[in-house]
């Protein structure tokens, strides 16, 4: 059949198994996202070209009628195809949702029913045949219908070349030659179908060289050649850099590539805030010293690499990213390629911020803890030691009384077991300190002193609040200090003298006010002497046979406030206790 070796049935069945061909060899890496949809598009257009090879050499209109309408029922089958694929492609899946996938399809698969029932011949109104040496082509005249279908088929299209073309500007410099590729696809098709449209429209003059002749069937194939050649050689969408790309972006670490000549190419979000930029800002494209200047710690890592001398395993950048202070763990590694050799370099600065604060949290309740086994262990021995003292003695009494019905150490027994009440209150208060149980808020200084004092026997002392101040507390635990500081200078501040003369507290004054990052408590008393300040504090510490507890308490909700305390003398030789650390709301 010399039909056959016609020019334009040869490139019709080229074109054909050119397309069969590619969609073989991507079906052989089906597993490979894309790969999939791009098989789909080779054997549509496979199929599209091998109708239009069979309208050519069908003899009569009646006869080529058929694979005409094929042909053209097709297309908006090629158009919904395209648009996965581009989805696809660049990793867009937020383009493969129902908001836009049922749209496409029912108007697609509506212009499929018109075309094949061409409904008041509104699709074609007349075909005829057009001569062409030993072929007879297809002649047509087409309706509304189908200049629907164009806009349908190119709006689609476009909009999915606009997708891919709209990567370029987040891609590694190294991965647009296959945009590239796709942008050239896009190109040819618009072009090819300018010259099929315009014998069809007095709008633009008639373009194409060979009448009747649809080039765009060749050109769809043809410019899916350089597609499958860059698939065959793992350049289109094998090694999937779009998606890579799409983690690296995601990613919360600050991520700069930078190629051999010291400029970076490349940057995410992160770090462009880590180099006080705007997030999606383009990559910097400068010299690495110049972008890296206000971080010399990235510039020192960076330098260290390139000059054969990495850095240490834990460089640590530090500094403040709107205001706020934060860390990253700066590594450096190198790029090479194929050759091995040197192409760049990747600079990459893991944000541990939050890591350091869990590990600063852990150091301070690893210290808490050991305070507390701490105590523990003091309270167990002041158990077993001082509480035993009153149980002995009540005891004694007790079992004495039995023998001799002598029930004039009722009174003793009585001492005994108020003693061992106060005892067992001062450890319940003390255990009950924890950290985890601390409501800090703003507290009035003169306040809470005036509310503690209310709560103290302190007939005849005198409380001074000169100066006032908030600070950050929980006010249940400072009332405890105040009021074991208060019953602490009643018990201690007079000589035995001046009390049993003046009464409990006669004419002792107990002063609280601020310091510069806390608060004091001092008194006009006789104060402590110095040998004993250190050990004042201490569990169990007493000098008059009481619990001993009282200031431990004091201490304890000190530590747990995270505060330092200091016993000192006051101003007028008594007992002064410092409080630092202690923050205020407006720090």
């Amino acid at each position: 059949m010399p039909e056959l070796i016609h020019p334009v049935v040869a490139l019709g069945i080229i074109s054909t198994a050119l397309a069969l061909l590619i969609a073989g060899v991507t079906w052989q890496q089906r597993e490979t996202r894309g790969a999939r949809t791009y098989t789909v598009l080779m054997l549509t257009l496979a199929v599209w070209s091998t109708l239009y090879v069979a309208q050519l050499l069908a003899p009569t209109v009646a006869t080529k009628r058929p694979w005409f309408v094929a042909r053209h029922a097709m297309s908006p089958l090629f158009a919904m195809a395209f648009w996965v694929f581009a989805g696809r492609y660049t990793d867009r899946q937020d383009l493969l949702v129902r908001r836009y996938l049922v749209p496409i399809a029912a108007v697609g698969l509506g212009l499929v029913g018109c075309v094949l029932s061409n409904p008041g011949d509104l699709y074609w109104s007349a075909l005829a045949l057009d001569p062409m040496g030993s072929l007879f082509l297809l002649e047509l005249t087409l309706g509304p219908l189908f200049w629907l279908n164009c806009v349908y088929i190119f709006g689609v299209v476009a909009a999915a070349h606009v997708v891919i073309v709209s990567t370029w500007k987040r891609t590694f410099a190294s991965y647009r030659p296959q945009l590239a590729v796709m942008t050239a696809v896009g190109v040819i098709e618009f072009a090819l179908s300018v010259l099929f449209l315009s014998e069809h429209t007095t709008l633009i003059p008639a373009l194409n060289p060979w009448p009747n002749v649809q080039l765009i069937t060749y050109g769809a194939t043809v410019a899916a050649l350089p597609i499958g050649w860059s698939y065959v050689n793992d350049f289109l969408f094998d090694i999937q850099p779009l998606a890579r790309q799409a983690v690296v972006e995601s990613m919360d670490d600050a991520v700069y590539i930078v190629d051999r000549e010291g400029t970076i190419r490349y940057t995410n979000p992160p770090g462009n805030r880590l180099l006080g930029r705007p997030p999606e800002a383009d990559a910097p494209t400068e010299p690495v010293e110049e972008a890296f200047a206000t971080r010399p710690t990235l510039l020192a890592c960076y330098t260290a690499v390139a000059g054969d001398d990495p850095p240490a395993d834990d460089t640590i950048l530090d500094c403040s990213i709107d205001g706020e202070q934060r860390f990253y763990d700066v590594r450096v590694s190198t790029i090479t390629n194929s050759s091995r050799e040197c192409s760049g370099a990747v600079v990459v600065a893991r944000d541990i911020t939050e890591e350091r604060r869990q590990r600063g949290r852990l150091q301070v309740r690893t210290a808490q803890l050991e305070r507390q086994n701490e105590r523990l262990d003091q309270f167990g021995q002041y158990v077993s030691h001082d509480l035993r003292n009153p149980i002995q003695v009540a005891s004694g009494y007790v079992e004495l009384a039995r023998e001799t019905e002598d029930l004039s150490r009722l009174d003793d027994i009585d001492r005994a077991i108020r003693r061992m009440s106060e005892m067992v209150e001062d450890l319940r208060e003390l255990t009950a300190v924890d950290r985890d149980s601390l409501d800090v808020a703003p507290v009035n200084l003169a306040t809470a002193a005036h509310t503690a004092w209310a709560h103290v026997d302190t007939a005849g002392a005198t409380l001074s609040v000169p100066e006032n101040a908030t600070l950050l507390a929980d006010e249940d635990y400072l009332l405890h200090v105040f009021e074991n500081l208060f019953r602490n200078s009643m018990e201690h501040g007079l000589p035995d003298e001046a009390e049993a003369t003046l009464g409990d507290g006669g004419g002792l004054t107990v002063t609280v006010g601020p310091l510069d990052g806390g608060f004091f408590v001092a008194d006009d008393g006789v104060g402590i002497p110095e040998a004993d300040r250190d050990a004042v504090l201490d569990h169990g510490y007493s000098t008059d046979g009481g619990t001993g507890l009282g200031m431990s308490i004091v201490r304890t909700i000190a530590d747990v406030h995270e505060w330092s305390v200091t016993v000192t003398e006051s101003a007028t030789g008594g007992a002064r206790f410092e409080f630092r650390n202690v923050e205020h709301p407006e720090e």
